[in-house]
């Protein structure tokens, strides 16, 4: 694997998955999607957010439910990143937009679906939310794009550039349940039988050790040389992640990809794929999840694409 970076400090994490109560984890049933977010937003945000689709909605919601467990001047005071991965994107703003302009008598677009279906746009809405002054990008790399931009706001962080870093995977159902399939290439023959779901999950990085609840130990993407059992046996693994010696419990979170999600030997299997549903970025619903679950843990997300590129990320909670 050809790119890894040093250990992060965790301040903050937060899962919303297809129910639309953050934090939370019940089994999900595909037929119940999609679920209004607009409680969601007022039940977090304590407003309503105007000019805005779904996509924006649910970013915004799920990143506010996790830097509400920081003290708002320590935001305030910081140069703060937003690192918004999508592996489908705001398609709900996008195809009535494309719609708009390319339907055969002509026709122009309104500005409210034209400033919605701009790539950007969400993390925009959510720096204004935030009143984050800093590096704002959208990454997307299909199921990779959450450990791609965890890769990328870990490279902020160490060179200086920002002080803290806003971390998070946002995808949204765009029906049909099977065109959603095509989209994402979830399909039986290179994924797991579970039901599709959504979600906005979000970690916030940090450059020191105040108030963390754990570290980001090592995020990897590229070939797939060394198979992540051997990996986790080895000498190297050890080295990313001294706590993985003495922590009391060691977790495998397998992404959708791998058929046989069972756990390396000396792992648990804390899979979280059945109350999150399968979609581009689940992983970080994972993630978050099991950080907040789960205690003084090394936690292993492993994952890889449909062209075969694999993404592991090393984690522990404190």
């Amino acid at each position: 694997m050809d790119k890894q970076i040093t250990t992060t400090p965790i301040i903050a994490a937060s899962c919303l998955g297809p129910s639309l109560v953050p934090n939370e984890d019940r089994p999900w049933e595909e037929a119940e999607l999609p679920l209004a977010c607009d409680d969601l937003v007022q039940m977090v945000l304590g407003r309503p957010i105007r000019r805005a689709g779904r996509f924006i909605k649910m970013v915004c919601a799920g990143a506010a439910a996790c830097l509400q467990q920081v003290a708002p001047a320590r935001i305030r005071g910081s140069k703060t990143g937003i690192f918004l991965a999508t592996g489908l994107g705001n398609g709900d703003e996008i195809l009535p937009f494309v719609t708009q302009v390319f339907k055969h008598s002509g026709g122009f677009p309104s500005p409210n679906q034209f400033a919605n279906s701009v790539s950007n746009a969400a993390a925009f809405f959510l720096a204004r939310q935030s009143d984050v002054k800093g590096v704002i990008l959208t990454v997307s790399d299909e199921e990779l794009s959450f450990e791609s931009a965890l890769w990328l706001a870990q490279s902020y962080l160490e060179s200086g550039e920002i002080d803290l870093a806003l971390v998070g995977g946002c995808d949204v159902y765009t029906p049909s349940v099977g065109e959603y399939r095509m989209r994402m290439n979830a399909l039986a023959e290179n994924s797991r039988d579970l039901p599709i779901g959504e979600g906005s999950s979000w970690l916030l990085l940090g450059r020191d050790t105040q108030g963390k609840i754990g570290d980001i130990c090592a995020v990897q993407i590229g070939s797939r040389e060394t198979a992540p059992e051997e990996f986790l046996q080895s000498d190297a693994f050890a080295a990313v992640c001294p706590a993985a010696s003495g922590a009391p419990g060691k977790l495998w979170l397998p992404g959708f990809r791998l058929k046989n999600p069972a756990a390396p030997q000396g792992f648990e299997l804390f899979d979280y794929l059945p109350a999150s549903g399968v979609f581009p970025t689940a992983a970080a619903f994972g993630l978050a999840c099991a950080l907040r679950k789960n205690p003084s843990s090394v936690l292993v997300s492993y994952n890889f694409s449909a062209s075969d590129r694999p993404a592991l990320v090393v984690a522990a909670s404190k």
